[in-house]
């Protein structure tokens, strides 16, 4: 389960250097960090994954929260950083097109 977990957010990060996922107990946040750390190993880079410990609005349980996992050198390559502009500025342009 986590090997396939691993994959999915190796996927992710090298798709976007980050991922965010809400975790409903401590046993699936030790399990999203371990998966992060995985992912960074099978991708060759540095991860660092955070645990936010404040607790998501939809989520119910005590232990909720989320964990972040993120490349420490995502936007060192030139196309990734090409990638991250391109997004942002979308992101701007329909911001401002509205609704």
């Amino acid at each position: 389960m986590s090997e396939d977990l691993a994959a999915v957010i190796a996927e992710q990060l090298r798709r976007s250097g980050q991922t965010s996922t809400v975790y409903h107990s401590s046993d699936e946040r030790d399990r999203l960090r371990t998966a992060g750390r995985q992912a960074g190993r099978r991708l060759d880079r540095p991860v660092r994954t955070f645990d936010t410990a404040a607790r998501h609005p939809r989520c119910d349980a005590d232990q909720c929260g989320a964990v972040l996992i993120a490349l420490t050198d995502w936007g060192t390559n030139p196309l990734e950083r090409q990638l991250a502009e391109t997004r942002a500025n979308k992101a701007i342009d329909h911001a401002l097109d509205g609704p």
